[in-house]
């Protein structure tokens, strides 16, 4: 039977060939924003790891990305501490790497962090190689995976960081989150490459946000609200927080995705029907020639589904294979940057098909019912 359903729709090149375009536009489209919807969640995943391991203290105003040019004192610091269920609490610093380092996702950061208290929370990113930071460390630094990448070091290198010298003694694991652009120094270091940013800004003993890390078997939900409880001027930000936050960057790219589908659902249903209508019209008399000498309906209904689950499948797979050569060649024009734009996952290579199959087979149910109720007698009257 396939064989028969290919040369009919081979019957009518050019309408076959616009039918199958129609579908093969939709979802070249669908997937090459599932490729970067793949990618961006793969980001939140790996960045819900990282920041719902711990609770936030940021500057009241302020939310897990920033928002606010205010500061916390030190002294807040001991404040948290004091709090029941704490186990540290680690001020920390960060400025970005440079203006180069603001692209897509994440912007690569100078992050310091107290180190005499800091091991719990340096522990949160499997080390890849090296060690991590110790007390006493200074102009040395732990890189993510995709700074260590960038700048081709590992432990024993030197890297510049903001026109400084800094020795690198460990590289983490890959995230595909933020952590990966991020370079771990110490408090004292990122604060005095800040003070030579912004040699006009009055600093003090300041910190951008404070990184809670809670005793063994402390709720965090619970901690996070004793903290906000007891410590006025801050910012609280539990993991449900952090969660909630960092959600919402992929939500409007699924939703995208989704009105990529909805188009492609009604631009190459309608198309396909159309296709079926005009293919059943053409063959009526054929169709009551087949009935006449025994075809059962069944046997016509299943013909034309399956005429209209090929057209699908034809678009769906030629789509599929057109975005997948573009995402690799988007990919391969920001490997230069070490950015990687999109990510091919077994659901973005069979999604696509799958979903133009289905449409088409939906979208053929209609013109199939129509040739499979057709009596002989009237179809070989048809002119």
């Amino acid at each position: 039977m396939f064989r028969y359903v290919l040369r009919n729709m081979w019957r009518r090149k050019a309408r076959t060939f616009l039918t199958v375009f129609g579908i093969v536009v939709g979802i070249f489209a669908l997937t090459v924003l599932g490729a970067l919807s793949a990618r961006l969640n793969q980001q939140v995943k790996g960045a819900e790891a990282w920041f719902t391991s711990k609770i936030s203290v940021v500057p009241s105003g302020s939310s897990l990305f920033g928002g606010s040019e205010g500061y916390l004192e030190l002294s807040k610091v001991d404040e948290i501490e004091a709090v029941p269920g704490v186990k540290s609490a680690v001020a920390g610093f960060g400025l970005t790497l440079g203006e180069e380092s603001i692209g897509f996702g994440a912007p690569e950061l100078i992050v310091g962090a107290e180190l005499e208290k800091a091991g719990d929370l340096l522990s949160l990113i499997e080390l890849n190689r090296g060690r991590l930071l110790q007390m006493g460390d200074e102009r040395k630094a732990v890189l993510g995976s995709t700074l260590a990448e960038k700048f081709e070091a590992g432990p024993g290198d030197t890297v510049e960081l903001r026109g400084k010298d800094f020795e690198v003694v460990g590289v983490y694991e890959p995230t595909l989150s933020a952590p990966d652009g991020f370079a771990f120094v110490s408090y004292e270091d990122a604060l005095n490459l800040f003070r030579e940013a912004n040699p006009y800004f009055e600093v003090r003993d300041i910190a951008a946000t404070i990184d809670v890390i809670p005793q063994p078997g402390v709720d965090m939900e619970e901690l996070a609200a004793r903290i906000a409880e007891s410590v006025p001027g801050v910012k609280v930000i539990s993991p449900a927080e952090a969660e909630k936050q960092i959600s919402q960057f992929s939500l409007i790219f699924n939703a995208i995705l989704l009105g990529i589908g909805f188009i492609a659902l009604v631009v190459g249903g309608l198309s396909i029907v159309n296709t079926m209508i005009m293919s059943v019209s053409e063959r009526t008399q054929e169709i009551g020639l087949k009935k006449a000498i025994g075809a059962e309906t069944g046997s016509v209904l299943g013909e034309y589904l399956l005429e209209s689950a090929m057209i699908g499948f034809f678009g769906g797979l030629v789509g599929m294979l057109l975005g997948l050569l573009a995402v690799a060649l988007l990919n391969r024009a920001t490997a230069s940057s070490n950015v990687a734009v999109f990510t091919v996952t077994a659901t973005v290579v069979v999604g696509p098909v799958v979903f133009a199959t289905l449409l088409g087979t939906a979208a053929g149910i209609f013109p199939a019912l129509r040739a499979a109720r057709l009596k002989p007698i009237e179809a070989l009257k048809e002119d």
